[in-house]
């Protein structure tokens, strides 16, 4: 009697004292909120201030604008950077080339857990990845090195009709640069309309070891290779399909890195979009802190 008392104490007690889900990635909202949402306000200070009052963690960086002036608005207001949108270009002599000011920019955003996700060009490789691929890992393993002393990450960002354009190709850039400051990024409506919907569930388990950010988006089930982007990149809690199963299968992985809300090109005002995705994330977050 006393050992059934005993056990009956034990699952009390772990039952009390277990810890609770909790969905407490950084959430941040991709540069396209405030370059493609309707009514977005104008000027650095303003979109700094609109971003930070809805309530996101951070907000990008993207290579179509001076990076020194965006951070210091964001720091004004208290807003992170948590990763910067960028390209990477494999010529045709197989020498590669970033950005201008791109080593400016790591060595300012030092120990600030910037992830620079490069969208990666290489049209003359894109019949020779595996000779591209070489350029390319060579290229990003210097980049690497000489991020590692600023504690900035660096990953390939899959996009339709880049040279990487799939989430495995990501992976497999990351794993030969074999560098710890190196991952993969799952971009969903990319991935969706790249590769559809079948077995995304394990495709996303097996990349989480990878994964330093994940893009998420309301969208549309079904066919998703077919759709167009207005079915494919929807303020999130739009779309008939369920987004909050992407944050849940990566959680229960194991997953711990960022989650950057996808806008480009929504059709919407930016507050009511925007609002509404910050509102949904709030709702995932109390959903995962409740399942058992």
């Amino acid at each position: 009697m006393k050992q059934i008392l005993s056990f009956l104490l034990v699952i009390i007690l772990f039952g009390c004292f277990a810890p609770e889900k909790e969905l407490d990635n950084t959430f941040y909202v991709f540069n396209n909120a405030v370059r493609t949402l309707q009514n977005a306000p104008q000027g650095l200070d303003a979109q700094a201030r609109f971003i930070k009052n809805l309530g996101f963690d951070g907000f990008a960086g993207h290579h179509s604008e001076d990076y020194f002036p965006r951070r210091a608005a964001l720091d004004k207001v208290g807003l992170e950077m948590p990763e910067i949108y960028l390209s990477v270009t494999i010529n045709d002599d197989g020498s590669v080339t970033y950005m201008e000011g791109l080593y400016e920019i790591i060595k300012d955003s030092k120990d600030r857990n910037l992830v620079v996700a490069l969208a990666a060009f290489g049209k003359p490789f894109l019949d020779n990845k595996e000779e591209g691929d070489k350029h390319l890992v060579k290229a990003i393993q210097e980049l690497a090195d000489f991020a590692a002393a600023y504690g900035v990450k660096i990953a390939v960002y899959p996009h339709v009709n880049f040279y990487c354009e799939r989430l495995d190709h990501s992976i497999k850039i990351a794993e030969e640069v074999n560098r710890p400051n190196v991952g993969a990024i799952f971009n969903t409506c990319h991935l969706f309309k790249v590769e559809g919907m079948e077995g995304w569930e394990q495709k996303l388990k097996e990349a989480v070891p990878y994964l330093y950010m994940i893009s998420l988006n309301g969208l549309d089930s079904g066919e998703t290779t077919n759709m167009d982007w207005d079915r494919l990149i929807q303020p999130l809690g739009e779309g008939t399909f369920d987004t909050y199963q992407i944050v849940k299968v990566a959680k229960d992985a194991g997953y711990n890195g960022l989650f950057g809300l996808q806008c480009y090109n929504i059709k919407q005002d930016a507050e009511v979009a925007l609002t509404k995705s910050i509102t949904t994330w709030r709702e995932y977050q109390k959903r995962y802190a409740e399942e058992k």
